[in-house]
């Protein structure tokens, strides 16, 4: 008879795993929020056109060393400042071949130094451009999120 209730006891636990595990996460949302993270509008979930093709710009120009960045500048953390997301949203979508991992600015001020004026307008106008896209996009998601009283969760609604 010991042994049933020593079976039984596990039992309650495995349904508890998922709401702590949810507790959990309400609890870090919540330090976030008192973090002003929440406030700050980090980007979470799918990620739209605009989006990849800024960060692949980014990330094309960052690995030319070309950027007006501090030596050493991790391109995951450069990433997801300029995207306005956690570092590991980034992590999550460049994976395998395409896996950013632990590259770290290096300036090419000689390959700096070889581009004309023009050259360096058109690269800057053409990131810039990339960047107006995507913060056009951002703000069109978030005047539909508050239009529609949704977040995209639990409306019924899938989008693919």
């Amino acid at each position: 008879a010991p042994s049933k209730p020593a079976a039984a006891a596990p039992a309650p636990s495995k349904p508890t795993a998922k709401p702590s595990s949810r507790i959990a996460t309400d609890s870090a949302d919540a330090k976030a929020q008192a973090k002003g993270r929440r406030e700050n509008g980090l980007r979470r979930g799918k990620w739209t056109v605009e989006e990849e093709a800024y960060a692949n710009r980014l990330i094309h120009e960052f690995k030319l060393g070309l950027l007006p960045l501090t030596d050493g500048t991790t391109l995951r953390t450069f990433l997801s400042k300029l995207l306005n997301c956690d570092p590991m949203r980034i992590s999550k979508k460049f994976v395998g071949q395409n896996c950013i991992g632990k590259q770290v600015f290096r300036r090419r001020q000689q390959d700096m130094d070889r581009l004309s004026p023009e050259d360096i307008k058109r690269s800057r106008y053409e990131l810039a451009e990339l960047e107006r896209r995507f913060l056009t996009r951002v703000a069109q998601s978030h005047r539909s999120a508050k239009a529609t009283g949704a977040k995209g969760k639990g409306d019924g609604k899938s989008l693919g």
